[in-house]
């Protein structure tokens, strides 16, 4: 219970707080939004006008409301797995979320794979300044294995099918996006989760590999 109990408290917002930042930032055109993890808070700051601000971490006006509607899928999901000092190879990075959210929860370093041009602009800004987080802007392909890394972690939107021909020898997770994939995934030996708000019959899914 008290376990839950924190997990709730990780994606609940001070409403006092947030509005009054919220009234002072639509003075200026700006939203700020606490992101949270265990230990850490970390802000965004959303220009309502634009895509592209200047805070410590930017991210595009349409990438914040998804973001933090998934934090407590994300908790469930991805901190079964101590990530303490190890090397995430995070395929699917999006504008960066994921890796900060890796980097708040012990991982030593986070590789990035996005091949979106718009996305990977937000993650190269956000994590310039910090020399553990590598981005690469390409499509993944199975060669990216090859990476020096501990943990997988995969959201590409369908073209996770290509996983179930590698030979993975470390630890896995992935968001699995349709009833037919998921059913291959697990004739393949993954385990499935499906979290509150992913129930069986959604569409998308966990996939678990070696933990």
């Amino acid at each position: 219970m008290q376990k839950q109990e924190e997990q709730s408290a990780y994606v609940q917002w001070d409403d006092l707080r947030q509005h009054e930042a919220q009234q002072k930032g639509l003075e200026k055109g700006l939203v700020k939004f606490p992101f949270s993890s265990t230990t850490k808070n970390f802000f965004v700051t959303r220009n309502i006008d634009a895509n592209l601000q200047t805070s410590n971490w930017v991210f595009s006006k349409d990438h914040i409301s998804p973001m933090t509607a998934v934090m407590q899928t994300w908790i469930e999901s991805y901190l079964g797995l101590n990530l303490a000092g190890l090397t995430v190879l995070d395929v699917g990075a999006g504008e960066g979320a994921t890796a900060k959210f890796f980097l708040d929860h012990g991982a030593a370093k986070v590789i990035c794979i996005e091949p979106s041009t718009q996305a990977y602009r937000h993650l190269a800004r956000n994590v310039a300044e910090y020399p553990t987080v590598l981005p690469i802007k390409k499509r993944f392909s199975l060669s990216d294995l090859h990476l020096p890394h501990d943990f997988l972690k995969c959201n590409i939107e369908g073209c996770e099918e290509k996983l179930l021909d590698a030979n993975l020898t470390v630890p896995a997770i992935v968001e699995v996006h349709s009833l037919q994939l998921r059913d291959k995934f697990k004739q393949a030996g993954w385990r499935i989760y499906n979290n509150n708000n992913l129930n069986d019959y959604g569409c998308t899914s966990y996939a678990y590999w070696m933990c």
